[in-house]
């Protein structure tokens, strides 16, 4: 049966739903990497029919989370150090780019909201990843979405899902949890300055230091 489709020949609103939530539990590591996915218990599970299930497990296949094969199926692909260095080479090159504009032209009632989304980050009693990782995400979206940039905007997005999915089984250790929380007040003091050397000097760190947790940790599992 072809797929439907609507006018901009984009996926229907159910299968878009759909894909968040398979691929939100994917992330939250309640379906795990080396997992088959057989499609009638996924739309038994996600109370939908077969045929959105198999277009979402495509889409999951294109974007690297998933791998299709004839005799197995679908399966949930495990995370490995190489994808993380690779996702975390382009984030090195995207996030200045966004940093340094956002740094120069931003409203005040952007840095407003992201200091709005770090109280939340700061109220926080400890690093719980779920949590974390809306309010983290949500922090540096502020950055890039009004960017005049949107596909450079949407590269960032794909890539701080595919940090979320691979990273799915890691944690975040209580002091990376402290100088995360530190690396933003000091992003945001410099976007009030609209210092963007300092900007970009402070983003950079920043994602180093994501970086050599990340891949400390896949190395410690063997992964």
């Amino acid at each position: 049966m072809p797929r439907k489709m609507n006018a901009f020949n984009r996926p229907s609103d159910a299968e878009t739903s759909l894909y968040e939530s398979v691929l939100s539990d994917i992330s939250n590591g309640v379906l795990e990497g080396g997992q088959r996915l057989k499609v009638a218990e996924l739309a038994q599970r996600y109370g939908v029919s077969t045929s959105p299930v198999r277009e979402v497990l495509r889409r999951l296949q294109g974007e690297g989370f998933v791998d299709i094969s004839p005799n197995r199926g679908a399966t949930i692909r495990k995370a490995d150090a190489n994808t993380i260095q690779n996702v975390f080479e382009v984030l090195q090159l995207l996030e200045p780019y966004f940093v340094a504009w956002f740094a120069e032209f931003a409203p005040v009632e952007l840095i407003d909201e992201m200091e709005e989304i770090q109280k939340l980050i700061e109220a926080e009693p400890g690093p719980d990843l779920i949590t974390f990782r809306e309010l983290d995400a949500a922090f540096h979206r502020t950055i890039c979405r009004r960017h005049y940039n949107q596909q450079a905007a949407q590269m960032w997005e794909n890539l701080r899902r595919a940090l979320n999915v691979h990273g799915a089984k890691l944690t975040i250790r209580t002091p990376r949890f402290e100088a995360i929380k530190r690396e933003h007040r000091e992003l945001i003091a410099a976007f009030r300055a609209n210092d963007v050397d300092e900007a970009v000097r402070v983003i950079k760190r920043h994602i180093d230091g994501s970086y050599v947790q990340m891949s400390q940790q896949m190395r410690a599992l063997g992964l």
